[in-house]
């Protein structure tokens, strides 16, 4: 019996309703296992493989790049302590270290924001990187205030520090090349923790100094803010190596 289709009849052609949806259905199921014994198939040919971690990471270049900077921020405050000529020069020059030493840093919270899993705890890639780019950020603040103090002459213990600073700058970067694998740091960041105490010692004998033997209220304050900045900057390789120091404690 054939009804109206806008009926509420079964049939339709002689055909019952269920007959005519479920010659598509098999048809569209029996292609359905096709594609799944396919896809089978070719997996067991070729195994997916799913790489969360870069094969080679950008931060570790980054950070080399950063520790090379902050060295040459650390040479060019010494050069202008050690021969006090040309000033503006000079400081021109430790500000455009300063500068693209802030790009670094920016460039490695932009890979870290865009990166799903980092090669290291995001904590501390933001960590080294701050710690970096304060070294480079307090050569160009020592330099700027003994421009801005209008300084006439250089401290033998300004250059002490100085030379104390490019040391502790030159193990950052060694420790920086060795980061990625995870070898051969420890004695870096001992000889950094060395320095700086030895930079502790004399920022305390120059400051004893000032005290002792100059008369002029003004030259204290100039020296004292000068001597302190200088230790910062040793403070900040310190910082670096602690950081290196806590992540070999991680991952090894």
């Amino acid at each position: 019996m054939n009804m109206d289709p806008a009926g509420s009849g079964v049939r339709r052609g002689g055909l019952a309703r269920s007959q005519l949806t479920a010659a598509p259905l098999a048809r569209l199921f029996c292609c359905c296992r096709r594609c799944v014994r396919t896809l089978a198939e070719r997996n067991r040919r070729e195994p997916m493989r799913l790489s969360l971690m870069p094969k080679k990471s950008i931060f570790f270049t980054l950070f080399s790049q950063h520790a090379q900077n902050a060295l040459e921020a650390a040479q060019a405050l010494e050069k202008l302590v050690s021969d006090f000529t040309l000033l503006e020069d000079k400081v021109r020059d430790i500000h455009a270290i300063e500068h693209y030493g802030d790009n670094l840093t920016h460039q490695i919270i932009h890979e870290v924001n865009g990166t799903f899993v980092t090669p290291l705890d995001r904590e501390d890639i933001v960590g080294l990187a701050s710690k970096l780019d304060d070294v480079t950020d307090v050569c160009w603040d020592v330099a700027e205030m003994i421009s801005l103090y209008k300084v006439t002459s250089i401290r033998p213990a300004a250059i002490r520090q100085a030379r104390t600073l490019v040391q502790a700058a030159g193990e950052v970067v060694e420790s920086l090349r060795n980061l990625e694998k995870l070898e051969g740091l420890e004695p870096h960041w001992i000889k950094i923790h060395t320095l700086e105490n030895e930079g502790d010692a004399i920022f305390r004998e120059a400051v004893a100094d000032l005290f002792a033997h100059s008369t002029d209220p003004v030259e204290i304050i100039k020296w004292k803010d000068i001597y302190g900045l200088i230790e910062v900057a040793i403070d900040r390789c310190e910082d670096v190596a602690n950081i290196i120091e806590m992540i070999v404690v991680k991952h090894k």
